[in-house]
């Protein structure tokens, strides 16, 4: 005789294989046992077996319909195989038996975050709270909706208030290290997962990469190495975007493997479903991007929205950016036949309207960056998928082709990448040739001391400097008279820590200039002004620089890079090569530091490098909109007529 409190008793303690083998067996002999029914379902919660507790539950709520938290059961396990209106559906049974039944409010309210409907999500975890004041898991899921709509101070205070009511909510703490991050408060989240090591101390190391990640956002460089050596060793146990990987290695194979590990630990879905789409009069084509807005994506490919073939082509923008629409969001808006703003858009309701508008290829643009929206892409929205310019690495199988050029991608490298290559003829990075400016001559104050200096720069984000590379612009400073060295200045901090690294190898403070780091809605012409009054770009390495790049040679500054494997150590390399600039192509670090130094110390071989620069910007494709935009349009055309033959993607030349 199998004792039921006995199993029940195995349930609370965590055995829930147990306690489902020996529910089954009652049900074997008892299959319309309402309350075992019941506690199988819940057990089988625990054990993530979502669909078969579906089905038990189900079968419990026919029997008796008047219980409640069978509905609440219910509504979390749909909630689980993310089937939101079927699990609202069942919340809300559970609330009509039950008005205060706060449990199901936090659920509801879950349910509506991820439908994207905050204010719904807000009121129901609001009204959780208020039935029980005490809640801390409803306190940090609003603390997480605050983020997603970017109120982060009122974000922090909801963590912070479910950490008061339960000094062990872990889950609290990560999010509150998360929200510092984003929130560019690095010391703050840095603080946090120290606090965390000492409450979780069997995910130290998980902690411990959390905190190099924002360590390297201020140039912080304690036991840099040590921590680089443990990431890659322990690769397997992180849980962070492929692009935080970017900033360290430059190893394809572990990029790759990683990435491919990280699609199966956040679960985004892999129905790749064949999406039968008639023959179009036009081939319609629909980019996707958060940075319709003053961003380094935009600035580049503005002008190809502009230069498309709308005869042949009817381009689609679908736009979900986080933040207010700007003077480039209305610029773009106006190149586009359709433009969508998608922001309130849950991720299925963007599939099942990017299906119904038929589109043939979808575009990708942000990739595994900020605010980007993966999981449409994972559950295929159109028959072609592209991933493209915004994310510097392949992101997956289900994609089928990037874009790039033969200098990014070799032939050799070809099997370390999910996807199939479109290989442009030129630098696959586009150019806003549309871009007016006014030409004023600005006066900017930084730069008024050091006129008569000679100017090395590297406009790059603070993120991509690491200690080597550092190193080496300081031997260049060394071996090089009256030299100064200019970088962006993000906040006090890295500042701090910058002029303390250069302190450290006998550099004094006076060679360090740091130059403002614009926000978004800035004078983008003083921006481009500043390369102007710059001697010699130095890139950084393993992430170089890929707009700012194309910013400096564009505006006459030459760039000294040291190319690898990846794709993102590589693209000042083709930049470089397009512009039949060579010289400026380094293998290694030594390589690089020679070269920086011969140019400073030779002005005039310095001098012959920025004519051959200037002339190759008139003679070359390099920054030719219409000519790319051409060409793009070729590599879209070949895997579209490939798809209608119903040719498998293969790698295409243009």
């Amino acid at each position: 005789m199998i004792n039921l409190e006995e199993i029940v008793k195995l349930q609370k303690q965590g055995e829930f294989k147990k306690a489902k083998n020996l529910y089954l067996k009652i049900l074997k002999k008892d299959p319309n046992n309402f309350k075992v029914l019941a506690l199988l379902g819940a057990t089988l919660l625990q054990l993530k077996e979502y669909d078969y507790a579906i089905n038990f539950l189900q079968n419990a709520a026919q029997i008796n319909p008047n219980i409640p938290s069978i509905y609440n059961n219910l509504g979390v396990a749909f909630t689980k195989i993310k089937k939101y209106e079927e699990s609202i559906k069942n919340l809300k049974k559970a609330l009509n038996l039950n008005n205060k039944y706060y449990g199901a409010y936090n659920n509801l309210g879950t349910n509506f975050k991820m439908l994207r409907k905050y204010k719904d999500a807000f009121e129901n975890y609001k009204k959780a709270i208020q039935l029980n004041p005490h809640y801390h898991e409803a306190y940090n899921n609003m603390g997480i909706l605050l983020s997603q709509i970017n109120n982060y101070s009122e974000s922090i205070k909801c963590f912070d208030k479910a950490i008061e009511l339960n000094k062990g909510y872990i889950d609290a703490f990560q999010n509150k290290g998360s929200i510092h991050t984003l929130n560019k408060n690095y010391n703050l989240a840095i603080k946090t997962y120290e606090d965390l090591k000492n409450l979780d101390n069997k995910n130290i190391f998980s902690y411990d990469i959390k905190i190099l990640f924002n360590k390297i956002m201020i140039c912080e460089w304690n036991n840099f190495k040590n921590l680089c050596s443990s990431l890659k060793k322990n690769i397997k146990k992180i849980n962070l975007p492929p692009f935080n990987l970017l900033y360290f290695t430059d190893d394809l194979k572990l990029i790759k493997s990683y990435t491919k590990i990280f699609n199966k630990q956040t679960d985004l879905g892999n129905t790749f479903k064949d999406i039968n789409v008639k023959k179009n009069k036009k081939i319609i084509i629909a980019y996707y991007s958060p940075d319709f807005k003053e961003h380094a994506v935009s600035r580049l490919i503005a002008s190809v929205f502009e230069n498309h073939n709308k005869n042949e082509f009817e381009i689609i923008g679908f736009h979900f950016s986080e933040r207010d629409d700007d003077k480039m969001t209305d610029r773009i808006k106006k190149s586009f036949n359709q433009f969508y703003d998608v922001r309130d858009l849950s991720d299925q309701e963007l599939i099942n309207f990017s299906r119904k508008l038929k589109i043939d290829i979808a575009i990708d643009l942000s990739g595994y960056t900020r605010s980007s929206r993966s999981n449409i892409f994972h559950n295929k929205v159109a028959p072609i998928q592209i991933n493209y310019l915004g994310y510097p690495g392949t992101i997956g199988k289900h994609m089928d082709y990037i874009i790039a050029d033969r200098n990014l991608i070799p032939l050799k490298n070809q099997k370390l990448y999910f996807e199939k290559i479109i290989y442009m003829p030129d630098c696959y990075q586009p150019y806003d040739s549309n871009l007016i400016l006014n030409n004023y001559d600005y006066k900017i104050k930084e730069f008024e001391p050091i006129k008569s200096k000679f100017i090395f720069c590297c406009l790059n984000n603070c993120s991509k400097i690491n200690p080597a590379i550092f190193k080496t612009w300081m031997n260049i400073l060394k071996k090089t008279q009256n030299s100064v060295l200019c970088l962006l200045k993000t906040n006090e901090i890295v500042e701090k820590n910058l002029i303390n690294e250069a302190n450290k190898k006998g550099i004094d403070r006076s060679r360090i200039i740091f130059i403002p780091y614009l926000s978004d809605n800035y004078d983008y012409e003083m921006h481009l002004q500043r390369f102007k009054l710059c001697d010699l770009f130095l890139d950084t390495f393993p992430y170089g620089g890929h707009t700012t790049a194309s910013e400096a040679l564009s505006n006459g500054l030459p760039i000294i890079s040291i190319y690898g494997n990846s794709f993102h150590s590589r693209v000042a390399m083709s930049l470089l090569k397009n512009l039949k600039l060579d010289e400026l192509i380094m293998k290694n670090i030594k390589e690089y530091e020679n070269c920086a130094i011969m140019l400073a110390n030779e002005p005039d071989k310095l001098s012959l490098i920025k004519k051959k620069l200037l002339l190759n910007k008139i003679n070359t494709n390099t920054f030719n909109a219409k000519i790319y935009t051409n060409n793009l349009e070729k590599g879209y055309k070949k895997a579209y007529h490939m798809y209608l033959k119903k040719i498998h993607p293969n790698h295409i030349y243009i």
